[in-house]
């Protein structure tokens, strides 16, 4: 986690947020993905997460499941994916993280998944169905911590306060609030409700908070900023590059990426 723990505290220390992006790997195909994941970097983020991509998606919304689905359909497996991250790693210092499925960390076997991820230099996993109360049975967090990879917990806002301690306490790296319920990508309107709920977890949680679902321009980091230390894009960024070809759509990407960091 040496990277990532290097990156918040540069954040820290900037008091401006942070941008965590989300791209999937393999979509629109494994060479322009890779082309994509290194321009989000080149661009402003400060981390990005790579999805490897699974066929049944739950909490993504329209925009990410039907990347997961065209990278399935152009033959992306567990292992080209794994390729391209750590050809992505080798290229840069920042840090970057797998989200994923626990059907696919479980299928290609937990021990071997994390073992592989460290040796790419992934700094992390985000595995939003993964059920740690069962860790026993399956050991991901022992494997995680083994491996020195944060293993990033997921928090809702209807998260009981019980088991928001549970959630901050099996959490390292960094802790992912989302901005409303459901599933990503459509647009959240920043509420009093939502600043009172990362301000409440803000207040019992040691780890930076990203926040995430539904943002997509300046005026959501402005709102924002004051009540997290990092801001998770996903579903916004690649509908920038959705069904455009490749060199359009990396203008779009940096187009994308200043206008989203750039101050008002």
């Amino acid at each position: 986690m040496e990277k990532l723990n290097k990156q918040l505290a540069i954040i820290k220390a900037s008091n401006k947020p942070g941008f965590m992006m989300h791209t999937v790997a393999g979509y629109p195909d494994m060479k322009s993905s890779a082309e994509i994941a290194s321009t989000i970097l080149d661009a402003g983020a400060d981390i990005l997460e790579i999805q490897i991509p699974f066929s049944d998606p739950v909490a993504d919304g329209p925009v990410i499941a039907a990347a997961n689905e065209i990278a399935l359909r152009g033959g992306a497996t567990v292992e080209d994916c794994l390729d391209l991250i750590k050809d992505v790693t080798d290229s840069t210092d920042k840090p970057i993280l797998i989200m994923t499925y626990f059907n696919i960390v479980h299928h290609y076997g937990v021990e071997k998944f994390t073992q592989k991820a460290r040796e790419i230099d992934v700094q992390g996993l985000i595995v939003p169905d993964y059920p740690f109360d069962e860790d026993g049975g399956n050991g991901l967090i022992e494997h995680c911590h083994k491996n020195d990879l944060a293993l990033i917990q997921v928090m809702a806002s209807t998260t009981r306060p019980e088991r928001r301690a549970d959630i901050i306490e099996h959490a390292s790296g960094l802790v992912y609030c989302m901005a409303r319920t459901g599933t990503t990508g459509e647009k959240t309107v920043i509420s009093s409700e939502t600043k009172t709920y990362l301000e409440s977890v803000k207040r019992v949680c040691p780890l930076p908070l990203a926040v995430g679902f539904g943002l997509s321009d300046r005026e959501q980091v402005q709102a924002l900023k004051p009540h997290a230390d990092i801001m998770v894009v996903g579903s916004a960024l690649i509908k920038e590059y959705a069904d455009k070809p490749l060199d359009e759509g990396l203008q779009a990407v940096r187009n994308f990426m200043r206008n989203l960091t750039s101050k008002p």
